[in-house]
């Protein structure tokens, strides 16, 4: 297992695109062998659809960019949403009849940490989210000491000096 993961993909600025996103994202943290919990799952699926559907609602251009990041040692794993609008989201204090308006307050609650900065074609979105502990079990076999101990199990010893001597009695029997 790696101690640094990332990676980014592409989606069409459609409410579609919430859904594919957990579904990706999901399919990032299978393939980088990451432990969730039931907690980390439901935080990671929905700081996720929230920053999405903000690019989505609020933002411009027809492509979004999701770069997703993890840091082992850390704990942490950063979801970042990037679209061609230059606003900001700002922060609304919802009535509490309101259907809308929650998405920021829930992202910064299950956040460690998360901002919004302007970018160069327009903004980037981001939550920085907590992993629960990681296994470390593929960490200890890259110990050389224990790979040392490991390989006469899996391999058996050849004899080279021996077999190189023979072969150089039998080059020089030949030769004479």
């Amino acid at each position: 297992m790696k101690h640094v993961n990332s990676q980014s993909f592409f989606l069409v600025r459609a409410p579609t695109s919430v859904a594919i996103s957990r579904r990706r994202l999901r399919d990032l943290i299978s393939a980088w062998r990451l432990c969730q919990d039931n907690d980390s799952d439901m935080a990671v699926a929905i700081v996720v659809s929230e920053l999405v559907t903000n690019a989505v609602s609020h933002g411009a251009g027809d492509m979004l960019k999701v770069v997703v990041s993890t840091h082992i040692r850390r704990g942490r794993l950063t979801i970042e949403v990037h679209d061609d609008s230059p606003a900001l989201p700002r922060q609304c204090r919802p009535g509490p009849d309101a259907e809308s308006g929650r998405g920021m307050v829930l992202v910064e609650h299950l956040a460690i940490t998360c901002g919004a900065e302007n970018t160069v074609r327009g903004k980037r979105v981001w939550a920085e989210l907590a992993l629960p502990p990681q296994p470390t079990a593929g960490r200890h076999s890259l110990d050389p000491r224990r790979a040392a101990r490991a390989l006469p199990r899996r391999f058996p010893i050849i004899p080279w000096p021996r077999l190189r001597a023979r072969f150089r009695i039998a080059a020089l029997l030949r030769a004479h």
